[in-house]
């Protein structure tokens, strides 16, 4: 079974294929911001986990939603 460091950089990645299909798709300057900034933070989600820090400063959870 893989550990849960793993399953959290699965599933950050799986949020950011999400976030730039959404991307492509999209052409509203507002709706374009707002999934940029979801994808930043799925970036910055993801730096969190390969420094092995917790996915969300601020909150008490190891595993990402």
């Amino acid at each position: 079974m893989k550990n849960l460091r793993e399953k959290n950089i699965q599933k950050v990645i799986w949020h950011m294929q999400r976030q730039c299909e959404r991307l492509a798709e999209i052409s509203d300057t507002t709706a374009i911001k707002s999934e940029l900034f979801y994808l930043q933070s799925s970036i910055d989600c993801l730096t969190r986990i390969l420094n092995n820090q917790e996915p969300y400063p601020g909150i008490d959870s190891r595993e990402v939603f």
